[in-house]
């Protein structure tokens, strides 16, 4: 029968019947463990020993193949089986490479030459605008990395470094690894030449105006309006950059500007061109008045008033001086009618008021008189004196405006000519009165020493007292379309003053 675990129990308790009874103490027991742990280790240690041993043999084994592999790592060239745009670079180094590729570079890299038409322009476009450059260096670098780098893939995780990058090799020599450059350009250069070439072509509208007029024919000579263009850099670039990405380097590459209208045309300048407004006033028979009249006609006649700019009546006249050829006449001083030098010019200003106010013109300094005029409705005057009494007016269109001013045969005529704003228009002036005051029915008597004893003499004349409100009204084609008011005329009462002596 086996000796078991049972049987053991079985004969101890045989031994315990016909043996004396002994008692056993723990150094005993541990006397008779020792020798079985000491046995334990000894066989533990020869193992290790055993395994170390056959390490060593199997590293000594695989030694020369590690040497082999390590050298070849080490060597500094391309690995077999790699090859860069389909020429084999194994066993080369890098820079041999690169100096191989740069020295044929010229014979496979393509030559830029786009023809770029736009409209009559035509620009070449070569590499010297846009440069070229193919990316050898980075591909090379990317070859290079090849048992150089840890690498994975299909190789299994359980490999060391080194012999994963030497597997990696092996892969390589047997499966082949193929690169391949590429030309690229340069995109900024491609939007800078975009712009300067846009840039070349662009051009600003030239409007038509009005080189001549003849003050005495009343014709006039108009410039030649020229077209302007613009080409979109946003066109240009699109349209080289798809040549250039399609690999055509020999495109033909046709674009169009985009005509830009001048906003005043020749045609539109003959057509529109015209006489704006022509007023006309009578003048008295005084001789010397109409003297004044005539000489200050003629030294507003034949003006150009650019857009923009002011015209000033005193400022074309000048100061009415005996040296000039004025004479005394008629003219209204302080509330009183007296003889002044270069009186009279005032219907010069009044007529021309109108003209400029029927031509559109904007009123900038006017003043009434201190009474109504006898040449025109009240409302319609505008008094001037030197040299604080003005008449002013500019000329807020967008072409200039010619006046034509003359006086013929007790008739003063004030003529503007200029650019229509628009066909049928038309303007007309009205006035509005606001209040009258009556003067007192008795005269204000004064008396003057200097008066022959027993006479009188009337010093002021008994006027009526007027506020009226001016307006220009603007017409298409006969109908009132808008209506601005110009100012208000203050005439003053005036109670008639009698001197007596």
């Amino acid at each position: 029968m086996p000796f078991t675990a049972q049987s053991q129990d079985w004969y101890y308790q045989e031994q315990a019947q016909t043996a004396p009874v002994r008692t056993y103490q723990a150094e005993d027991i541990q006397q008779r463990r020792f020798p079985l742990l000491w046995a334990g280790t000894a066989v533990v240690s020869l193992l290790l020993i055993l395994f170390s041993l056959y390490s060593i043999y199997t590293a000594y084994q695989n030694y020369p193949s590690f040497i082999r592999k390590a050298k070849a790592l080490g060597s500094g060239v391309f690995f077999d089986g790699i090859l860069i745009d389909g020429v084999p670079v194994g066993g080369m180094g890098k820079n041999q490479v690169l100096s191989m590729f740069s020295q044929s570079a010229e014979n496979r890299d393509p030559r830029l030459n786009i023809r770029l038409m736009i409209d009559e322009a035509v620009y070449t476009v070569t590499d010297r605008e846009i440069p070229f450059s193919r990316n050898t260096a980075s591909v090379a670098e990317e070859a290079w990395s090849i048992g150089r780098q840890n690498f994975h893939a299909g190789l299994g995780s359980s490999l060391t470094p080194f012999e994963i990058r030497w597997q990696h090799t092996r892969q390589t020599a047997r499966d082949k690894a193929y690169f391949k450059t590429r030309v690229s350009y340069d995109r900024a250069a491609v939007v800078s030449l975009s712009l300067s070439i846009c840039s070349q072509l662009a051009r600003d509208p030239v409007n038509a105006v009005i080189q001549e007029f003849n003050f005495s024919t009343k014709e006039f000579k108009v410039s030649q309006d020229i077209q302007g263009r613009r080409v979109s850099e946003v066109d240009v670039t699109n349209a080289l950059t798809q040549a250039l990405d399609s690999g055509n380097y020999s495109a033909s590459v046709l674009l169009h500007s985009t005509p830009i209208l001048p906003a005043v045309s020749s045609v539109q300048l003959r057509n529109s061109f015209t006489q704006l407004a022509s007023f006309s006033t009578k003048t008295t028979s005084d001789e010397d008045r109409n003297n004044n009249i005539a000489l200050a006609a003629k030294a507003i006649s034949g003006r150009t008033i650019m857009p923009g700019e002011v015209f000033s009546f005193n400022e074309a006249t000048g100061r009415r001086t005996i040296e000039k050829g004025y004479r005394g006449a008629p003219a209204i001083l302080g509330g009183v009618l007296i003889d002044d030098v270069g009186g009279g010019v005032c219907q010069v200003s009044s007529t021309l008021f109108n003209t400029a106010a029927l031509s559109g013109m904007t009123i900038v300094a006017r003043s009434p008189h201190a009474w109504p005029v006898s040449y025109l409705d009240k409302g319609f005057d505008a008094a001037v004196n030197w040299p604080d009494l003005d008449f002013k007016f500019r000329n807020d269109k967008g072409t200039p405006v010619f006046l034509i001013s003359y006086y013929s045969k007790r008739t003063l005529t004030v003529e503007m000519y200029g650019m229509l704003g628009a066909p049928g228009e038309s303007i007309r002036l009205e006035t509005q009165l606001i209040s009258t005051t009556q003067p007192p029915s008795e005269p204000l008597m004064q008396p003057n020493p200097s008066l022959p004893p027993n006479t009188t003499r009337e010093l002021k004349q008994a006027r009526t007292g007027y506020v009226v409100d001016t307006y220009r009204i603007y017409l298409q084609n006969g109908a009132e379309i808008r209506r601005e008011k110009l100012f208000t005329s203050k005439y003053n009462m005036v109670q008639q003053v009698i001197e007596y002596n």
